[in-house]
C-alpha cells in the first residue's frame, strides 16, 4: 500500500519542496520526497535527492537544461540552451564532475570552443 503522506507517488512543482542538508523535503515535513517534480523543472527524487533524467526551461517555455542525476549528482550527458533556444554548452559528468570533452557555443549558435576535462579537472581548452 503506498502512502501518499510519505511521498511516494505523488507529483509536486518545484515550489512545494525545500531542500535542508542537500536533501529535499515536501514543505512542512520531515520525510526526505519520493516522486516526481512537474513545472519549470521536472524530474524524479528517490529519497530525498535527484535521480535520473531531468530537464528546465525558462519562464517563456524553451527548454534551459537537461541531464541526468544519479544520487543527486550530475551524471551522464548534459545540455544548456540559451533563451533563444540555441545550444550553449555540452559536456558529459562523471558522479558531478566535468569528464571529457565540452564544447561551447556562442548566442548566435557558432562553435566557440572545446574544453577537455577529466574528474573535475581542466585538462587543457
Amino acid at each position: 500500500m503506498m502512502n501518499s503522506q510519505l511521498g511516494f507517488n505523488e507529483t509536486v512543482s518545484p515550489d512545494e519542496l525545500v531542500v535542508r542538508n542537500g536533501i529535499f523535503y515536501k514543505k512542512f515535513t520531515d520525510t526526505p520526497f519520493i516522486g516526481e517534480v512537474s513545472g519549470q523543472q521536472n524530474g524524479n527524487i528517490k529519497n530525498g535527492r535527484r535521480d535520473g533524467f531531468w530537464e528546465s526551461y525558462y519562464e517563456g517555455g524553451q527548454l534551459s537544461w537537461k541531464g541526468s542525476y544519479e544520487n543527486d549528482c550530475l551524471h551522464g550527458p548534459w545540455e544548456h540552451y540559451y533563451e533563444n533556444g540555441q545550444l550553449t554548452f555540452k559536456g558529459n559528468y562523471k558522479a558531478g564532475k566535468e569528464d571529457g570533452e565540452f564544447e561551447y557555443f556562442k548566442e548566435d549558435g557558432s562553435f566557440e570552443k572545446i574544453e577537455t576535462w577529466k574528474n573535475g579537472k581542466l585538462i587543457f581548452d
